[in-house]
């Protein structure tokens, strides 16, 4: 079993590049990060935190970190259900929302808030 960060999210990157097996797609929206990580859930990956964690709705945000554990074996299913809710949540609440053009200087806190999210689940699943 390994642990697998997808994220587009630069300070998680920053943070767990050295720690963690990571994968930084840093042009990626959040629906195209929940996308790569259902593909790793067809493949056998499963789930260790739900995508949509914290009440940081997708479109406050332009930041995603999906928290996975790779494993072999058959697709689990409840990790499909979840995945596939969160990309359909994810598209509809970007269509139907005017599109947020991120300040600058707004951005280094709504990346701090997707760290710190996916940190507390880190720090949780190394226990």
């Amino acid at each position: 079993m390994k642990a697998l960060i997808i994220t587009n999210n630069p300070k998680v990157n920053i943070e767990f590049k050295d720690k963690e097996n990571i994968e930084f797609y840093e042009d990626a929206s959040q629906e195209q990060i929940l996308k790569i990580a259902r593909d790793y859930i067809h493949l056998g990956a499963k789930l260790i935190m739900h995508p949509m964690m914290g009440r940081i709705k997708p479109h406050e945000t332009p930041y995603k970190s999906v928290f996975l554990e790779k494993t072999e074996g058959k697709t689990d299913m409840d990790s499909i259900m979840i995945i596939e809710e969160s990309i359909a949540e994810t598209k509809k609440l970007i269509e139907h929302t005017y599109q947020t053009k991120y300040d600058e200087q707004l951005l280094p806190d709504l990346q701090y808030i997707d760290f710190l999210l996916l940190k507390s689940g880190v720090e949780e699943y190394r226990r």
